[in-house]
């Protein structure tokens, strides 16, 4: 058992307060300052893109909104069953993505992923919206679901294509946001930031922990090998984080409690396969996201 039907939240670079590569000292000419601005555009857009991501995902969005349409099973339903039909938060999601699409910087292939994005998950927020009075109102009770009926295979084939573009999207932005947290921590740790280093190590790896399992149906040995080696990087890494925390008389970090926890959900689900286990596993997770990012 995984995360079926669930996603997980994205962090960018700027949640902790770096600025990657893009802030470097000394003198530079003109070819060299052109250059940096291109990394802070594409770093400023790649961040906008993972907070449209994220709200996208997150509270009354897509997921949210397309797994209670699919769970009424309209084809099959009859008129005294549950449809909570409504389009929920999605029409921010999409501002947001145009916002985000709106900067430069980023590669052309994100763009235009993300312009697919933008298409279909308006699609699905307009003929969402459209229905959400149909079932709100129970006028479904007047044609005995002939309308949720007839409009019920193209909402349905919407919705996927939708969540196929949003696969597409959210791989892309993390595959991105992997080339900059390695560059990140590079510069970090050579220039001794270790509170820093630390805590984007740990989240990096807590990431990367998390996607192996959101992309895999059904977990084997190669992959908790793999995720048992993110573990022995993130448990270290927190452990340093809250040492340097504590020699620079700051306060602990807030994400290290809830990667401490997601942390042992995790060993937990290794034991049992329990679908609580490793839904655990993935809140805690978007807490330490949501934590980093405050």
């Amino acid at each position: 058992m995984t995360f079926s039907k669930t996603a997980a939240l994205l962090i960018g670079v700027a949640s902790l307060g770096l600025s990657g590569c893009d802030k470097i000292s000394g003198s530079r000419g003109a070819d060299q300052n052109s250059t940096a601005a291109g990394i802070a555009g594409a770093s400023t857009q790649l961040d906008a893109y993972i907070s449209a991501h994220n709200r996208l995902i997150g509270t009354f969005g897509f997921y949210d909104k397309a797994t209670k349409y699919r769970e009424a099973d309209v084809a099959h339903a009859s008129t005294n069953g549950q449809f909570l039909v409504d389009a929920g938060w999605i029409d921010k999601g999409i501002d947001e993505l145009k916002q985000a699409r709106a900067l430069a910087g980023a590669p052309a292939d994100l763009n235009a992923a993300t312009d697919a994005l933008i298409g279909s998950m308006t699609k699905v927020q307009k003929h969402l919206a459209e229905l959400a009075p149909y079932y709100s109102s129970k006028a479904y009770l007047d044609d005995n679901l002939a309308r949720g009926r007839k409009e019920d295979a193209q909402m349905l084939a919407e919705i996927d294509a939708a969540d196929a573009d949003l696969k597409r999207f959210s791989d892309m932005i993390d595959r991105e946001s992997i080339k900059r947290d390695t560059a990140t921590l590079e510069k970090l740790k050579a220039e001794g930031k270790l509170l820093e280093y630390n805590r984007r190590l740990a989240m990096f790896h807590a990431n990367a922990l998390i996607t192996r399992f959101t992309a895999s149906k059904a977990p084997d040995a190669a992959l908790v090998q793999r995720a048992d080696a993110d573990l022995a990087v993130i448990e270290p890494a927190i452990a340093a984080a809250r040492a340097e925390a504590t020699k620079a008389g700051e306060k602990e970090p807030p994400e290290l409690h809830f990667l401490s926890s997601m942390l042992g959900s995790y060993r937990s689900f290794k034991r049992d396969h329990r679908a609580f286990n490793a839904e655990m596993m993935l809140e805690s997770y978007n807490h330490a996201v949501e934590a980093a990012n405050r």
